[in-house]
């Protein structure tokens, strides 16, 4: 299983019951296709950087979820079939590199070179 990240967009007009209806087939459709939610951040309602379906806010979620990645174009596809769905954005997080410690080489040792007379 691999990890993403879904940025998904809703119309700002719902109701709040109807949220948690869209919630909910989303998250089937990601368990009906073997994946699993492993992260849910509600970002509210938000203004749109451009008008969507003439659209200029939209209710944002962004959720972390695991899927094998032979299943992505069929979540993909899935999303994009889904009217009440605006716009979906899936990505793959980069993981964090590991830091390399500086290689801690002996310094030189200052040598004088002062002129002996």
């Amino acid at each position: 299983m691999r990890k993403y990240e879904g940025l998904f967009i809703f119309p700002p007009e719902e109701t709040p019951e109807a949220w948690k209806g869209e919630e909910k087939r989303l998250e089937e459709t990601i368990s009906r296709l073997g994946g699993r939610i492993l992260e849910r951040k509600d970002w509210g309602r938000r203004l749109l950087g451009y008008p969507i379906r003439k659209f200029r806010e939209g209710r944002m979620l962004c959720w972390n979820f695991e899927i094998e990645g032979n299943q992505l174009g069929e979540l993909r596809k899935a999303l994009a079939l889904d009217e009440r769905i605006l716009k979906s954005t899936l990505v793959k997080p980069q993981e964090p590199k590991p830091v390399k410690e500086p290689s801690q080489k002996p310094r030189a040792s200052k040598v004088s070179h002062a002129s002996q007379s």
